[in-house]
């Protein structure tokens, strides 16, 4: 549950954000100005664009709600979690209300409903982190309506294709449940189709080709493998945003999982240098990270005990909600203990990684090797 809504709301936040397609906007260039800097991790640049831009443009239909996404992503690296949710609350419902005006005062302008879905969207965010995990899928469901209405018939557009298509993907990837949820909004879940339509957008939107990219290489390294198209879209991704550190974690990840050792040992090094540059925040989410990589490569070098000291390395350190990276460091520490004949604690590691129960491809291993060891 908590990867669909991380994903799915993610997807809403940007492409249903940014979409203008079939219409140029007063502000438009200062706008896509400050989404760059959003996703440079550059949150202070950001903001001071975007609120400047909400100050010359209020109509603009996507300054308000990427304003506030940008203020969600600075706060959660300066603050506590509880602070986070309140000022994030505060601004979601500043921002609705004037979506809610400004779609009173143009209702042939279906863009503002897009954009009042996307903030109802938003909203579920917060209940995910509150743990109300109902409110989390009605908010998620009342969004994705609007944003479905606001983008039917001649209004349709390649962005809308992104938050449509991860519901489609992972819906079927997903319990029962998730399926009827989905079907119950006119969708219908379909792995092959709901990749179809992010790789649709990914290559013809506007706006959302970014996220799109960033999304279909995070299923293509960890669920639906396909590491030479995970790694191209990284590629692209982190040359385009030098300064965010995830989609360089990212890019190392491809290097690796398609055989380029040195490439990701350079890598590396230089992730290793850059770490303490970062935001204290990002600091702690990614060091982990990190020692999976270098664990992975010194795996890839046959130097298992070098291995095995990042991996346990990365479990001491874990501190994301997002545990598709923990799944991947208990299945690679099982392989390596049944390659060391340690069977008894290999089992141990493949049964914390089905624990986890995050449908990733590491959890189709883990079963695997549980009942048959791994030989390399």
């Amino acid at each position: 549950m908590k990867l669909f809504h991380s994903l799915l709301i993610h997807a809403i936040l940007i492409a249903c954000l940014f979409t203008c397609l079939f219409s140029q906007h007063p502000g438009d260039l200062k706008v896509r100005e400050g989404v760059d800097a959003f996703y440079n991790f550059e949150y202070e640049k950001s903001l001071r664009i975007l609120s400047s831009a909400r100050t010359e443009y209020p109509s603009h239909p996507v300054v308000h709600a990427v304003w506030a996404a940008a203020w969600y992503q600075y706060d959660q690296s300066q603050f506590s979690e509880k602070k986070v949710y309140s000022n994030f609350e505060s601004r979601l419902q500043k921002v609705e209300k004037i979506y809610d005006s400004l779609a009173a005062k143009h209702p042939n302008q279906t863009n503002y409903l897009l954009f009042l879905g996307t903030v109802q969207s938003l909203k579920a965010r917060i209940h995910l982190g509150q743990k109300r995990f109902l409110s989390t899928f009605y908010s998620a469901y009342k969004g994705m309506r609007m944003i479905q209405k606001a983008n039917t018939g001649p209004y349709q557009t390649k962005d809308s294709l992104l938050p449509i298509g991860i519901v489609e993907w992972y819906s079927d990837l997903s319990n029962p449940v998730l399926k009827l949820a989905a079907q119950s909004i006119g969708l219908r879940p379909s792995r092959y189709k709901g990749i179809s339509k992010m790789e649709i957008s990914a290559s013809e939107s506007e706006w959302a080709w970014m996220e799109s990219m960033s999304v279909l290489a995070y299923i293509y390294q960890f669920f639906d493998l396909n590491p030479e198209k995970g790694l191209a879209y990284m590629n692209t991704l982190s040359s385009k945003y030098p300064d965010n550190f995830k989609f360089n974690i990212y890019y190392c990840l491809g290097l690796l999982q398609t055989g380029k050792i040195n490439e990701a040992e350079k890598k590396l090094e230089i992730l290793d240098d850059k770490l303490s540059q970062q935001r204290p925040f990002h600091q702690k989410r990614y060091r982990p990270y990190i020692s999976f990589l270098w664990g992975e490569l010194y795996f890839q070098k046959n130097d298992h005990n070098s291995s095995l000291v990042y991996l346990d390395q990365s479990l001491k350190e874990y501190d994301s909600d997002m545990d598709v990276v923990l799944a991947n460091v208990f299945l690679l520490q099982g392989k390596i203990y049944d390659l060391k004949n340690m069977r008894y604690e290999a089992r141990q590691a493949y049964k914390q990684c089905i624990k986890l129960k995050n449908s990733t491809s590491a959890i189709v291993f883990a079963k695997q090797y549980l009942n048959e060891p791994y030989k390399g």
